[in-house]
This record gives C-alpha cells, sequence and structure tokens, in this order.
C-alpha cells in the first residue's frame, strides 16, 4: 500500500521551469562528505547536509541550510527570524553550493552555481548518467535497495537505489533509475552521499531565481569553477569588484563572510574537490 500510495503521487510529469512554489510530497535529507588530503598531506573529511525535495515529477536538491531559511519565509516567521536563519547559511563552513532542480524544465536538469562575484545557471539532459545495475542488495533507511554504476563528470559513481520509492529521482544529478537513490559514493570514496531520512513534506518547492544570474554551458561553468576554487581571492579580477564587505562574528577569520557585490566568497577550511573533473 505504501509503494501504491507514492507511485500515484509521484510519477505525474512536469511541463515546465517552475513559475511559482510547486507542492513538494516527500524529502530526503542526504549527509554529503568530501574526504582528501590538504596540503600538508593530512587526511581530511568535511560534513555537510543537503535536501531532495521531491514534487509531481520535479525535484530540487540543495544546501539543507538554504532548505531550513525556505521553511521560515514559507511558514510566515518574522523578519528577525528570517534574518537569523540566513546567517546560518552565511557562517555555513561546509555549504552545497549548488541548487538542482530535476525534470525542470521537462526533460532538462538545471543547475544554478556560484563563481564570486557573479550567480551562474546551466541546463543538461535530464539523465546525465547511464547506469548499469549490478548484482547484490542493501538496506538504507529501512528499504531494501539495488545497486547500479555509472560514468558522470570524470568519475565512476555506485549508487544504491530503493524500487519501494518508485521516483527517478536522487542526489544532486543522479535521476533515472526506477527508484529514489539513496546513496552515492564515487569509486575512489572521495565524495559521498548519504540518506538519513526519507519523509513526508511540508515545505513547497521554491522556484528557480536567475535574476541576474548568467546562462553558461555545463562545460564552460565546470571548467571556470575548477580554475577559480584553485585561489579564489586570487582569481577575481579586480576591475570586478565594485563593492566589498567583511562581515566578522569572532576571532577566528574562518567565522567571518565576505561579499563581493552581494555574492559572498566562501573561504573553504580544506582544498576544493570538484564534484566533476571534466
Amino acid at each position: 500500500m505504501k509503494c501504491l500510495v507514492i507511485a500515484l503521487m509521484l510519477l505525474l510529469s512536469a511541463d515546465s521551469l517552475l513559475a511559482q512554489n510547486i507542492e513538494s510530497l516527500y524529502e530526503c535529507i542526504y549527509k554529503y562528505t568530501v574526504s582528501g588530503q590538504d596540503k600538508n598531506k593530512e587526511q581530511f573529511t568535511d560534513v555537510g547536509y543537503c535536501m531532495l525535495q521531491i514534487g509531481a515529477g520535479v525535484g530540487k536538491f540543495y544546501d539543507y541550510s538554504s532548505y531550513q531559511t525556505d521553511s521560515v519565509k514559507q511558514a510566515g516567521c518574522s523578519d528577525r527570524i528570517i534574518s537569523s536563519y540566513k546567517l546560518r547559511e552565511q557562517k555555513n563552513v561546509f555549504f552545497f553550493d549548488q541548487t538542482v532542480y530535476q525534470n525542470s524544465p521537462k526533460g532538462k536538469i538545471t543547475v544554478q552555481s556560484v563563481i564570486t562575484p557573479n550567480s551562474y545557471n546551466y541546463e543538461e539532459g535530464r539523465y546525465p548518467v547511464k547506469w548499469t545495475v549490478e548484482e547484490g542488495e542493501d538496506t538504507i533507511c529501512g528499504y531494501t535497495c539495488r545497486i547500479a554504476q555509472g560514468e558522470y563528470g570524470g568519475r565512476t559513481w555506485i549508487v544504491r537505489y530503493a524500487p519501494e520509492i518508485p521516483t527517478q529521482n536522487g542526489p544532486w544529478k543522479f535521476t533515472g533509475l526506477p527508484g529514489l537513490i539513496l546513496d552515492a559514493t564515487d569509486l575512489e570514496g572521495t565524495h559521498h552521499f548519504s540518506a538519513i531520512t526519507f519523509r513526508s513534506s511540508s515545505v513547497d518547492i521554491t522556484p528557480l531565481n536567475n535574476k541576474g544570474s548568467i546562462t553558461t554551458s555545463r562545460e564552460r561553468f565546470i571548467h571556470a569553477k575548477n580554475k577559480f576554487e584553485e585561489n579564489p581571492m586570487g582569481n577575481i579580477p579586480t576591475e570586478s569588484i565594485g563593492e566589498m564587505e567583511i562581515r566578522k562574528y569572532g576571532d577566528n577569520p574562518s567565522e567571518s563572510t565576505i561579499l563581493i557585490n552581494g555574492i559572498q566568497l566562501r573561504m573553504r577550511i580544506h582544498p576544493y574537490i570538484p564534484l566533476e573533473n571534466e
């Protein structure tokens, strides 16, 4: 019965890019970890959290702190409370800086991200990964999962999906399997998305706001983003800086927020390891 109810609610189609809030039926919280070495060859693991909202034929994947801000806005909270949640976003030292709309517009994935001091958006096909189903099963969040493998962005990914939740969504850009993808890791174990909660939703999916955002291609964005993150401060052209604001919250520089032309420059504690190498 649970499977039937979810199927009836999710296997609908979205005909156009979100122009207004749309009802989110389910949501899945993912723990996102990145493991690597710093400049001193010391091992590190960064941990953050993301939210996947699942509506009728569409999905939205973004940082959990941004989802929380959306929540208090939709709840009609005071400006003071909303500002406090926005501050949480700014102070989030491991912020997932991509917002991914799945099947919006229909047949496409739309991504919005930042290369300070600009915001960018681009589209690609709804199913960017070609999956091969593998042998074996696993259990995640109480759901029996099957295993699949695919290539994307210069990495090989292993995912676990739950046919009992018949939606083609998943974390980040991982879509197109007959069941919600609850776990995804690259073969090297560098990037790992792992579901920790799947539940009914009470927060609408907010639409893409591309005002002031530069439309580009995926290839151009990935190349520019990966190069920029090698040295963020050094890669910002001086002539592009109209205004700069530094907000300090304590003695630790990592607790400060830098805004350039109103776009945040996030100072990472550890080296940037791209999700997409190509």
